[in-house]
């Protein structure tokens, strides 16, 4: 779809066209209401900041891996802590690394064959709430401004998302409640085709970590995220420049990307009258490791189910409801993730140090997929007088 709907309107707008918004328009446009995608840029999966990784068993919660937006699976990982000390994992088939690019791209035509419209260079500028509930939203295309009529909107616009905002909802961000990344995609990349591999240390990424996925080829996303109230002084850029210099010094870069992912950790707004959002523009992700497509594509599929229960019977239970399904569903222990991340943003290289070793012991031998994480971390606290002193809360 090219030019500004002529009709008289959509049950349901969604705004943006990334794994949360397209989602969302796919179980709408499957329960038989009329859906319109806008997307403000060319097409969906651009511009790319993102490591691209996902884990198979939340992947195929929704769908299964096509080789076609699949650039590489994952067997294993490891982990090297300030001192050296790696920590390896094999685990088998655990997940694989994307091309966003055409992976979002798949998924927006997927909603468009459930039967939603998607508008592209169209972008939402605004919505026309009477009371608190919107009845439409406004947008520009090509120069040309139109309120398109709607009963629902769904803000899936990502990190920068204004949907909220236009609801009435208070979705700032505090520097400490984001992680400000940077990315290299790079060619002549030594090292495992099949592992994810990350890095932590104060001066290497401070209030993060560092990554190298691969991607085929000898190709990998290169990059680390940092505390957002730390990327004031010194850029992430500039982190990332020094680590690829260190660690990967016959690569060459052939992409650059940057961006910020949330680390929400209370429950954040994620809906207002009949607007709802989902992904990024609610601030979900994994706070801790920064992970957002699962949680983006869940919460866009339960935010388009629910969104077609209201439209089915003008009940607003349903909607009203969204973030007690959310909270209490598969996703429950992201707020248990984020206090862990409170734990890690206070630690020191030494003591990042004696958990890489206690790591190291308490899965050797174990298989992971066996393995609960958030048991993993009560052990690790219990094994150290220094971290039960920092993390005694999480117990």
């Amino acid at each position: 779809m090219d030019a500004m709907p002529k009709d008289a309107g959509y049950d349901a707008v969604v705004v943006g066209a990334g794994p949360a918004g397209s989602m969302a328009a796919s179980a709408l446009a499957a329960e038989g209401f009329s859906v319109l995608m806008l997307e403000k840029h060319r097409e969906a999966g651009v511009p790319l900041c993102c490591a691209e990784a996902v884990s198979l068993r939340s992947l195929r919660l929704f769908l299964e891996p096509d080789p076609s937006w699949v650039a590489a699976r994952i067997n294993g990982a490891s982990l090297a802590s300030p001192d050296g000390t790696v920590v390896e994992v094999a685990w088998p088939g655990v997940g694989v690394v994307l091309e966003r690019k055409l992976f979002d791209r798949f998924l927006a035509q997927r909603a468009a064959q459930a039967g939603a419209e998607v508008l592209v260079n169209a972008e939402a500028v605004g919505l026309v709430i009477e009371g608190d509930m919107a009845s439409g939203v406004s947008v520009e295309k090509a120069g040309l401004r139109e309120t398109i009529a709607c009963r629902l909107v769904i803000g899936a616009d990502g990190i920068e998302s204004l949907v909220g905002a236009w609801a009435g909802l208070d979705t700032r961000l505090g520097p400490r409640q984001l992680h400000s990344c940077a990315q290299y995609l790079m060619a002549g990349v030594e090292g495992p085709a099949d592992r994810v591999r990350f890095w932590v240390g104060g001066e290497l990424a401070p209030g993060g970590y560092a990554w190298a996925f691969p991607k085929g080829q000898g190709r990998a996303n290169v990059g680390l995220g940092i505390e957002g109230g730390r990327a004031e002084k010194v850029k992430p850029a500039v982190y990332l420049e020094r680590f690829a210099e260190k660690h990967f010094p016959k690569a060459r870069v052939i992409e650059t990307m940057a961006g910020g992912t949330p680390a929400m950790g209370r429950d954040h707004p994620m809906v207002r009258g009949n607007v709802l959002l989902a992904g990024d523009a609610a601030r979900l992700t994994d706070s801790l490791s920064g992970a957002g497509i699962a949680v983006a594509m869940a919460s866009g599929d339960l935010a388009g189910r629910l969104g077609a229960e209201y439209l089915r019977s003008g009940d607003r239970g349903p909607i009203d409801d969204y973030p007690g399904r959310w909270w209490s569903g598969p996703w429950k222990d992201l707020k248990y993730h984020h206090r862990v991340r409170d734990v890690f943003l206070k630690l020191s290289d030494g003591e990042m140090d004696r958990i890489a070793r206690l790591l190291a012991r308490i899965l050797e031998g174990r298989d992971p997929s066996r393995l609960n994480p958030i048991d993993v971390a009560k052990t690790v606290i219990t094994s150290d007088p220094g971290i039960l002193a920092l993390a005694r809360h999480l117990l």
